[in-house]
């Protein structure tokens, strides 16, 4: 079935690095495991001794290995026996996998435990909570802003296809810290669920601050529930930290969600970014914008703030709020805040017997 489907990629790509490829397991070296996972998988970093085929030898025509690069393999757990419910959604995600708008992956491997490994680009600066993490919350707000218009590309790319992430939360948003941007991308893009077993429909599985109300009582993710995985995103961003890192991420917590709770505005926040924020975080998911809406908005915002050196509303709105935050570090203790021992970041099972009622905002 993996065969068939990495031919399938490779009959349907449009370019040299469109598709993805089988990865024998002894091409790695240096495999070391992150410690970090998620409710169906275990993340291990590597170096592929070949490397993807990036040169073009004109002369010859054909496409050369460009040599020694570090990766990530993202191990798939339990995945001796692959299901075919799993190979089918790999089918219809395909495209997601190798998209210039989103984390990029090269192939798949099997692990000496007969486990199959995705195998993809390493990002140096880890996902969005070890960035955060690692920045000490301190973000001004232009980076902000082009960073969230590189992600709704992402989710613009995905709902364009009417497919839906399902999952979104700081641990699959990938970054890279540029010379003169910093890039972020949407990972993990059709890769949730068992491998071995299929779901049951009731079955609910994330990180409680990122998943929608609506799913909680009992709603397939959809492409609202995605946005409002962007709104918490969002409001991540603009406070530095992880939402609710404060308390434990419990049945109380859910159900004071669905009832309306919020995280709080952070002061010195730019009124059009709360407006939108709180707009993608609305209870009702007809309120929310659409990924279109949010990558158009915010490509708009990108060039009042960087691009057009005539002052407007939209640019003195970033600009009074940057003076803001960087006249308050020192009051800002770098945000650095400890986690609440049971405030849980990677997707987990979220099984609770009895429904929650929730309202609007």
């Amino acid at each position: 079935m993996i065969d068939e489907f990495i031919q399938y990629t490779q009959l349907n790509a449009n370019d040299s690095t469109d598709y993805l490829e089988w990865i024998d397991f002894s091409q790695f070296d240096l495999v070391e495991n992150t410690n970090k996972r998620g409710a169906f998988s275990s993340i291990y970093s590597a170096i592929w001794l070949e490397g993807p085929s990036w040169n073009l030898d004109e002369e010859a025509e054909v496409w050369t290995r460009n040599g020694p690069i570090k990766v990530i393999l993202k191990r798939l757990d339990n995945s001796q026996n692959i299901n075919q419910e799993f190979v089918n959604q790999l089918y219809r995600y395909y495209k997601c996998l190798q998209s210039g708008s989103l984390a990029d992956y090269f192939g798949m491997t099997k692990d000496p435990t007969s486990c199959y490994m995705f195998v993809m680009r390493y990002y140096e600066n880890g996902n969005l909570y070890s960035y955060l993490d690692e920045s000490m919350g301190v973000l001004c707000w232009r980076d902000i802003v082009d960073m969230l218009w590189a992600i709704s590309a992402g989710l613009n790319f995905i709902h364009e296809r009417d497919l839906i992430h399902g999952h979104l939360h700081g641990g699959n948003i990938l970054v890279e810290n540029e010379m003169d941007s910093i890039d972020t991308k949407i990972a993990d893009t059709g890769l949730h669920g068992t491998v071995d077993k299929q779901i049951f429909s009731k079955q609910i599985y994330g990180v409680i601050p990122f998943v929608a109300p609506e799913i909680f009582n009992g709603y397939t993710s959809t492409k609202e529930s995605d946005i409002y995985s962007f709104g918490m995103i969002m409001w991540m961003l603009s406070a530095g930290i992880r939402p609710y890192c404060d308390r434990p991420h419990d049945s109380q917590l859910i159900q004071e969600i669905c009832s309306g709770t919020r995280p709080n505005i952070v002061s010195g926040t730019p009124p059009v970014y709360a407006r939108l924020m709180l707009q993608c975080l609305d209870a009702n998911p007809s309120n929310r914008p659409t990924a279109s809406q949010l990558y158009e908005c915010l490509g708009n915002w990108v060039t009042a703030i960087c691009d057009d050196p005539d002052p407007s509303d939209l640019s003195n709105q970033f600009d009074v709020a940057e003076e803001i935050k960087f006249s308050n570090l020192e009051r800002l203790h770098f945000n650095i805040i400890s986690c609440h021992e049971r405030a849980i970041y990677y997707s987990r099972p979220l099984n609770f017997s009895e429904p929650f009622i929730y309202g609007k905002m």
